[in-house]
């Protein structure tokens, strides 16, 4: 008798992707790199440098731990609010970019090790709540990283996925560069986190409600008859 295929089960993808990037936190959290404890020293200069630093970790942010969020107010205190924001942009954005390029490679080796009808399912609720998850997971810890993949992962579309994850962007970016460019300190820092976390969520929340609203309205609407039909009618009458 041939061995029985064990196939992945749905839930394992994020699982599984959580807990690599934890693994890799508590790895780096035990080196204790210098850079990815405390990036502030390598941000603190108006140089082309500075600016390559924290892109460059911003965009690693899919892959390793990176405080972000320090990132971003680093950069504002050292560019200024609007040259903060928009190296912060140009990071996140590229940190998706990695994120859902990896999950996009994954793809076909996903595909095989899960029940066709798991496959389809979450390709197609990718494609109902991906746009709205990559917009307000951005700011977002390992959540924001976790949609990067399985929205590569699962197929959705290159320009509607950055176009997503551009907008996402550009909140938290703006924020954390506004308080960088007015002197925040580490603890204002945390606060606007926690804030930009929780305006998300509500977000999130929001357009969730507002979808499944939208989707029992279509339901529940008669269906409009044709051109046709009606054309037929008249002739009959």
């Amino acid at each position: 008798m041939g061995k029985v295929r064990r196939h992945l089960r749905p839930w394992t993808l994020p699982v599984g992707v959580l807990a690599v990037l934890l693994i890799v936190f508590v790895v780096v959290e035990w080196l204790r790199v210098p850079l990815l404890v405390d990036p502030r020293p390598a941000l603190g200069t108006v140089t082309v440098a500075a600016a390559i630093i924290g892109v460059g970790l911003l965009v690693a942010d899919a892959v390793i731990p990176v405080p972000s969020s320090v990132v971003m107010v680093a950069l504002g205190a050292t560019f200024g609010f609007v040259g903060g924001a928009v190296l912060s942009v140009i990071g996140s954005v590229g940190g998706f970019a990695l994120g859902y390029l990896i999950g996009r490679r994954a793809r076909g080796s996903l595909a095989s090790a899960m029940e066709g009808d798991d496959v389809v399912r979450i390709a197609a609720f990718v494609r109902r709540w991906g746009l709205l998850a990559v917009v307000f997971s951005r700011p977002l810890p390992l959540v924001a990283e976790m949609v990067a993949f399985t929205t590569g992962s699962f197929g959705m579309r290159p320009v509607a996925a950055f176009a997503a994850a551009l907008v996402g962007a550009v909140g938290p970016a703006v924020a954390f560069s506004y308080a960088g460019w007015r002197g925040a300190s580490s603890a204002d820092g945390a606060i606007v986190f926690a804030l930009v976390a929780v305006a998300a969520s509500l977000c999130w929340a929001a357009g969730r409600r507002l979808s499944s609203a939208s989707d029992r309205r279509r339901k529940g609407a008669p269906p409009r008859p044709s051109s046709a039909s009606g054309t037929d009618e008249n002739r009959r009458s």
